[in-house]
């Protein structure tokens, strides 16, 4: 059996209960993750802000929704970890290996892949995990 952990613990009684031996029930646990989304569904009081240490001398990149500017620095591997970095709220499930939560749309700029994507988002969107700025971009975050 498949499921969340309370569902395979009442089924478990309930086949027992049923004469099957126990030894004989599999299960495989089938949970709920964490928050897909946390710069969105966890409130957070940090405002969107430029990144601790030094300014970087890259391209600027512009979080419009959050009104924030600043230099793209590539101690940064991606455009996702930068705006974590601002505090700049975005969605992503990346690392809980669901692919293409964190598509933005790209207002203005370009971007660069750093890994190809296996499946290219759509047109005018890019995929934050695994892109960083081209010549400098303007994302809707």
């Amino acid at each position: 059996m498949c499921g969340p952990d309370p569902f395979m613990a009442d089924m478990r009684v309930a086949l027992t209960d049923a004469g099957l031996d126990p030894v004989h029930i599999y299960s495989e646990l089938f949970g709920a993750l964490p928050p897909i989304n946390p710069g969105i569904v966890e409130k957070s009081t940090a405002r969107p802000h430029p990144p601790a240490g030094p300014a970087g001398t890259g391209p600027p990149v512009s979080f419009s929704r959050s009104g924030l500017a600043v230099n793209w620095s590539p101690q940064y591997t991606s455009l996702l970890e930068f705006a974590e970095a601002c505090d700049v709220p975005t969605r992503f499930s990346c690392r809980s290996g669901v692919c293409h939560t964190c598509v933005t749309q790209v207002i203005a700029g370009s971007t660069v892949y750093t890994q190809p994507p296996l499946e290219q988002p759509p047109d005018g969107t890019v995929l934050i995990c695994v892109a960083e700025p081209g010549d400098g971009v303007v994302l809707d975050l």
